[in-house]
């Protein structure tokens, strides 16, 4: 992305997300002064009182809503195609406009609230609105030095963590996902090798979004492209925030890949729960247990996956969250 000084450099914003459809999208323009603006409003006909809003046509390639806030801000809100967002931004660079990922928001008061609201429209879950709401006050009465709340974890809540499913083949790790994400996502087949590739799916989970990987079977003896493939879902899975090791009542589940770091957090889930409890003699029991053909045992796996990965104390944790990096992005530190 562009770094662009807005004291010397006209520039611009795509609020809304990047390379996604919606209704309507948000493009914010701030000019260097109000001269330059009033020049950039006329030359696109698109003159406005400041704090009156008007249905404009917007520099040739759509009509949408318009709204100048101040001397130098203007909101532009064009449908929410990716072509139209494009051209839009296209047309504002052969104008002089560079493009920032600094957007302000003008009901914010401070920059407590500018980070608040810019993380609100990005956090992926459920979970985080009521959380990242009571931020502003919390980090007002903050004082350096103290403690805060563990962002290694919330962080999970603005970015979706990547949950790994792994384990032998023809055990119901397809059906599980299925299940999970309410419609048709993996293949299902009665045969070992079903799933030849990764199978992903961004799942909510008791609200907390999830980047869902279901792995191929792990075949013995596996050649071609089921090596291919299985070897990639290893790589994929070493770099998982949760393994869920996954069996059957007479298939445990295998260990995890070896590249995988020794502290990676799994869950072993016992899978077609139906069929009776598990035979794992040489493993811990299951965490959790499930059954999709009787339905039963999700309500706990997604509690678990979701308190696992993003504990309730730390949600319950009234102290500060720095859900923002040196550049205004969420941090891991």
């Amino acid at each position: 992305m562009p770094t662009a000084d807005p004291v010397r450099t006209p520039t611009y914003t795509i609020a809304t997300p990047p390379n996604s459809t919606g209704a309507i999208a948000c493009l914010q323009v701030r000019a260097l002064n109000a001269g330059a603006m009033e020049g950039f409003l006329s030359r696109a006909g698109l003159e406005l009182p400041v704090a009156k809003p008007a249905l404009r046509d917007l520099l040739g390639i759509d009509e949408g809503l318009a709204i100048r806030w101040d001397s130098t801000t203007l909101d532009l809100f064009p449908h929410g195609g990716v072509a139209i967002v494009s051209m839009l931004a296209s047309a504002l660079e052969s104008l002089g406009f560079t493009r920032t990922d600094e957007f302000q928001y003008q009901e914010a008061t401070d920059d407590h609230e500018q980070r608040m609201l810019s993380a609100l429209g990005r956090a992926a879950s459920p979970l985080a609105a009521d959380l990242l709401l009571a931020q502003p006050d919390r980090w007002r009465a903050h004082t350096p030095g103290d403690p805060l709340a563990d962002a290694g974890a919330l962080d999970r809540l603005i970015t979706p963590p990547l949950v790994a499913a792994f384990g032998p083949p023809n055990i119901g790790k397809s059906t599980l996902l299925n299940a999970l994400a309410g419609r048709s996502v993996a293949i299902v087949a009665d045969e070992p090798g079903t799933t030849r590739d990764h199978v992903g799916a961004t799942l909510d989970l008791g609200g907390l979004v999830v980047r869902y990987l279901d792995t191929p079977g792990l075949l013995a003896g596996a050649a071609g492209f089921d090596a291919d493939a299985i070897a990639i879902a290893r790589t994929a899975v070493a770099s998982a925030d949760l393994v869920l090791l996954c069996g059957d009542p007479s298939t445990p589940p295998v260990s995890p890949p070896g590249d995988s770091s020794a502290a990676q957090t799994v869950l072993r889930v016992c899978l077609r729960g139906d069929l009776g409890g598990p035979e794992w003699d040489s493993l811990p029991p299951p965490d959790t247990i499930v059954s999709v053909r009787e339905d039963s045992g999700f309500p706990h796996l997604v509690r678990t996956i979701r308190d696992t990965l993003v504990p309730p104390a730390a949600i319950a944790d009234p102290r500060p969250w720095r859900f923002w990096g040196g550049d205004g992005s969420p941090t891991r530190a």
